[in-house]
């Protein structure tokens, strides 16, 4: 038999050995999720995240989960499916939307991280999932952005030279017109066959085209983002870079070089 006072202090360590689990169980809660790792083939490379990059909300709540905790929030059912993702990069708060797990390796931020990051989301709106739209950003060596929807619409199935023009796609555009041209005065019936095609072209392949027109003017591929506007939109790419311009600048120009580098300094 064990005496009173080896049982008394057996159940000192089990309490001790329970407060010091509920110490740490309590310390991880108050943390984020931090990505420290891409895949090749991840989502979470493909949406252009960053190493360095904090998960802070999945569709609008505060997400203090493990990895596995994120893996089930972000399994979705049904092919159209979408999560809205809030992530911090830096002092910038954006969201990106996904179909499934965003993949990639992670950590767990530092307790005053995570306290700086909750305070900026609890001022930071999200709004219903269905009033966002993916948006990617192509950029090159200049900072120059191209900000386009990756939504399709319905435009260039049924005025593809419209679509260009609004595009500025120039090459392709004149291409268009000049095959209009030419069939029209061919015979009526090539006319509406070209524009037939033409249109169905544009219309099921207007998001390809555009990446490739903005690789053809070596742009690369720089951000995705979920925003409810273009204007929304360029307003995150602004704030991540304050240098970037955009050819249909909706927020002004660019910041000069001083005014990036007293930014850098203060970050």
């Amino acid at each position: 038999m064990q005496s009173p006072e080896h049982e008394g202090n057996q159940t000192t360590d089990d309490m001790r050995s329970v407060n010091v689990e509920a110490s740490k169980t309590s310390a991880r809660a108050a943390t984020l999720l931090r990505l420290n790792g891409l895949g090749s083939r991840s989502r979470a490379n493909g949406l252009r995240l960053k190493n360095g990059d904090v998960v802070v909300a999945v569709n609008g709540q505060m997400f203090n989960g493990n990895e596995n905790d994120l893996i089930e929030a972000l399994t979705l059912e049904g092919a159209d499916a979408r999560a809205l993702v809030t992530i911090s990069r830096g002092a910038v708060l954006f969201d990106v939307l996904t179909a499934g797990p965003l993949g990639g390796s992670y950590e767990f931020t530092e307790a005053e991280l995570a306290n700086d990051i909750s305070q900026a989301f609890e001022t930071y709106q999200v709004d219903a999932i269905e009033r966002y739209e993916p948006f990617e950003v192509m950029r090159n060596a200049t900072r120059d952005c191209l900000v386009f929807s990756a939504t399709p619409n319905q435009l260039p199935y049924v005025f593809p030279a419209v679509w260009l023009l609004q595009n500025r796609i120039w090459e392709p555009m004149f291409a268009v017109i000049a095959a209009y041209a030419f069939s029209i005065v061919v015979h009526p019936l090539l006319f509406v066959l070209i524009y037939v095609l033409t249109c169905v072209y544009f219309g099921r392949g207007q998001v390809g085209i555009l990446r490739s027109y903005a690789l053809f003017h070596e742009h690369t591929l720089w951000l995705c983002v979920a925003a409810r506007s273009l204007e929304q939109a360029q307003a995150i790419c602004r704030h991540i870079d304050p240098r970037c311009d955009f050819r249909f600048s909706h927020v002004g120009p660019p910041a000069p070089p001083e005014t990036e580098d007293e930014n850098e300094a203060s970050e």
